[in-house]
């Protein structure tokens, strides 16, 4: 059983969660900002705290679960040297869910916000 009083360990299991909630909207609002390839995605979203440690497998099935909901488009583009990339881009019906995203995550931190003036 584990200590109760185990900070670390109640903060690292509440990052875990959130994090996976917090992806989707995240990866939207990288694609938002213009097309990527999965090594950029990766690389952008290591520099956002909680996701230092992203690995680039992690990413790719989030993204073809987007394209199938159409939230993403991809294409392969030949790259002047080396192999062709798959770059992503964020659809104009991918851009609204992100926008009601980012009003349900505003929504769900001023509520947080509130029961901590309530308390």
């Amino acid at each position: 059983m584990a200590d109760k009083t185990d900070k670390a360990g109640v903060l690292e299991r509440w990052i875990s969660q959130a994090r996976k909630g917090y992806f989707e909207m995240l990866l939207l609002a990288r694609l938002q900002a213009g097309r990527a390839y999965g090594y950029q995605i990766v690389a952008s979203l290591k520099q956002v705290p909680g996701f230092e440690s992203l690995a680039e497998g992690t990413v790719y099935p989030v993204l073809t679960r987007m394209k199938n909901d159409g939230l993403v488009t991809a294409e392969w583009v030949a790259e002047d040297s080396g192999a062709p990339r798959k770059y992503y881009t964020t659809t104009p019906f991918g851009a609204d869910v992100l926008k009601d995203m980012k009003s349900i995550w505003a929504a769900m931190g001023e509520a947080l916000d509130a029961q901590e003036v309530t308390s």
